[in-house]
């Protein structure tokens, strides 16, 4: 059988889906691991266009939220923290132990730390001197 290597700019989702899988699998495969869960939860206007919302995954015991992001109009307004919460309520349903969000300097880190979120790691060296934030959050101790 004969490979080639190809770089593809904005792959599709399907091709990128196989990846995650393949992920899947392994971690299955080796550790036993429940398969990783995605999922989101959205602000909605009356249109049912998407104003805000936040995508997160579940892996190994950790509730991953990747994106948050509000339209201009509703920052400030509680939305994010109700977005958050509910987020880390269904990882705490779900078994989650730890939640984990990453920032840069300029975006959200001071209302992450409201949250009750600590610096994890900082990672140095982005453009115009940005810093890249991981921080974490107990949801719950093993018993």
């Amino acid at each position: 059988m004969t490979y080639k290597i190809s770089f593809e700019t904005n792959p599709t989702a399907e091709d990128i889906q196989v990846l995650g899988d393949g992920i899947i699998q392994y971690a299955v495969q080796k550790k036993d691991h429940k398969p990783m869960a995605f999922f989101a939860i959205f602000i909605r206007d009356e249109n049912n266009k998407i104003q805000g919302g936040c995508s997160c995954v579940m892996l190994y015991g950790c509730l991953y939220i990747d994106s948050l992001w509000l339209t201009e109009s509703l920052r400030h307004q509680r939305y994010g923290t109700q977005l958050m919460s509910s987020a880390e309520k269904y990882g705490k349903e779900q078994g989650c132990t730890f939640a984990c969000v990453n920032t840069m300097d300029w975006e959200a880190l001071d209302f992450y730390k409201k949250l009750g979120y600590y610096i994890e790691f900082e990672r140095h060296g982005f453009e115009k001197d940005s810093v890249f934030y991981f921080l974490r959050k107990a949801l719950m101790y093993h018993v």
